[in-house]
């Protein structure tokens, strides 16, 4: 299941992170990396994109990089 698959309000661990390059570290530096808790904020209009917590940050992600990030629901 990917962090967009999640509904709002849902959680998720992070299982794995197939973004490579400079969009990759640069999520690894918010704190979406392998073991972290994500939950789902909300969805933009036409599910374009999803804003998500993780930790203390608040991210906004297109919908093709949040289907590349693989989580189990919590």
């Amino acid at each position: 299941m990917s962090v967009f698959n999640l509904p709002k309000g849902g959680s998720g661990v992070v299982l794995r992170v197939d973004v490579d390059g400079a969009a990759g570290e640069r999520l690894f530096s918010l704190g979406i990396k392998k073991g972290a808790v994500v939950t789902v904020v909300a969805f933009s209009l036409f599910n374009s994109g999803v804003l998500v917590i993780a930790g203390y940050n608040r991210i906004g992600l297109r919908r093709s990089v949040a289907e590349r990030i693989e989580v189990t629901a919590c």
